[in-house]
């Protein structure tokens, strides 16, 4: 099984240390799983034979991405049958594909923080009703498409996770990858897309 991460930065944005940092980024998602995981950024992506995606965050705002690309991408995420995780811009994007909107957060958010699960199946048939993960976003959905629905929220952000109904798609705001042993939740999440795409255990 291949698993293509899609690194959602714009192409000037990705400098050498932030490639290196996604390269970590896959290399835990590769630890979770016997599939292969093939890191791409979207605006390289023509077409996807890959049998799941993981859409990366982004560290900077939708203004600096080229419009042309981004729909390039869009087009590609509404052609593509298989199960694929938006993690933060990558839930945005699945969200903008879908004809939704994203706007400025209230307040930019950084740090572990608890999410209120509304929706215990699907992506978080193993999670608490409380789970703390991080968080890091200046953005956030302010719009949802239709077809989609919320699956957890906070006090900080009302759409922290996402499910498309008619589609294998999952999105969240907070970012999964980055767990540590205190806060394990995060890998849960993972696990559990993991899980849900079909990809074998190590």
């Amino acid at each position: 099984m291949r698993i293509v991460f899609v690194i959602t930065e714009h192409e000037d944005g990705l400098t050498p240390e932030r490639e290196s940092r996604y390269d970590e980024i896959r290399t835990r998602i590769a630890a979770l799983t016997a599939a292969t995981v093939e890191a791409e950024p979207y605006w390289a992506i023509e077409s996807v034979t890959a049998d799941a995606m993981v859409l990366s965050g982004s560290a900077d705002p939708w203004a600096m991405h080229r419009p042309a690309a981004l729909e390039r991408f869009y087009e590609v995420l509404r052609g593509y049958p298989g199960p694929v995780l938006g993690i933060c811009a990558g839930m945005q994007m699945l969200v903008r594909a879908g004809g939704g909107t994203v706007s400025a957060s209230r307040r930019p958010t950084r740090g572990f923080g608890s999410v209120d699960v509304l929706d215990s199946s699907g992506l978080f048939a193993d999670s608490a009703r409380s789970i703390e993960v991080f968080k890091d976003h200046e953005d956030e959905v302010s719009t949802l498409p239709p077809g989609f629905r919320v699956l957890a929220t906070s006090h900080s952000c009302r759409v922290e996770a996402v499910a498309a109904i008619d589609r294998t798609w999952w999105g969240t705001q907070f970012h999964p990858e980055a767990w540590d042993p205190e806060h394990a939740d995060g890998m849960t999440v993972l696990t559990r897309f993991l899980e849900l795409a079909r990809a074998p255990k190590r």
